[in-house]
């Protein structure tokens, strides 16, 4: 495993990203920063802004996917590079969802700074899956360039 917390792995046409963590929210946060990687370099990511992000969904899975569509649409639509990821989720048994808030670090994208290297066009459900691995978690998803 990649020592931030995710790997890519092999696939044809598009991203497909493996992701770990100790806790649920550390994998989120691993997602987040494999999903972002894709397009800059995180490591060029200055932590100059704060916005809140709020996720549900009706299982893991579910939440993973919205929680991955909305960093994406802090990209493409506000022009944030995110960087930092302080997530808390917690889950509605009467509701039969969980809910997902964080607090997220970056910067205004700069092409040139940031390093741009591809486009994501969407986040899939295609090979998105959580598992539980002994005592962590273990994602992947895929994403379309």
């Amino acid at each position: 495993m990649d020592s931030e917390g995710y790997k890519y792995l092999e696939h044809s046409t598009d991203a497909f990203v493996e992701a770990h963590g100790s806790g649920l929210e550390e994998l989120f946060e691993n997602c987040a920063k494999g999903l972002v990687n894709i397009m800059f370099d995180i490591d060029k990511v200055e932590n100059r802004q704060s916005v809140t992000i709020a996720a549900n969904g009706e299982d893991l899975e579910n939440l993973l996917f919205d929680w991955l569509e909305k960093v994406l649409l802090k990209i493409l639509i506000e022009q944030i590079v995110l960087s930092r990821f302080s997530i808390e989720i917690s889950p509605n048994v009467a509701e039969k969802k969980y809910f997902l808030k964080a607090r997220a670090g970056g910067e205004k994208v700069s092409y040139s700074k940031h390093n741009y290297k591809i486009e994501i066009k969407a986040i899939t459900y295609h090979e998105l899956k959580i598992q539980r691995i002994g005592t962590g978690y273990v994602a992947t998803f895929l994403v379309d360039l």
